[in-house]
């Protein structure tokens, strides 16, 4: 019986660097967009995610795509 994805949501996130600890390590925080349509290909999310990580006040870290699924016993 082979699983099947039910209920699949999609989220964007961008991390971005918010100042500097003692240590130097970065400080960073997260900008997450989510009930983004599942069907965007990943390039295209890479390039929104580039452009509003674009009017962040804060460079930019990472840009993130998180999809999160339901698996189900199939027929």
């Amino acid at each position: 019986m082979a699983a099947k994805k039910e209920s699949q949501s999609t989220k964007l996130v961008i991390k971005v660097v918010t100042g500097t600890a003692s240590s130097g390590k970065a400080i960073t925080s997260s900008r997450t967009y989510s009930a983004v349509n599942p069907a965007v290909t990943d390039d295209d999310m890479l390039d929104i995610g580039a452009k509003l990580g674009a009017l962040q006040s804060h460079d930019v870290s990472t840009i993130s795509r998180v999809d999160t699924a339901t698996l189900v016993a199939g027929e």
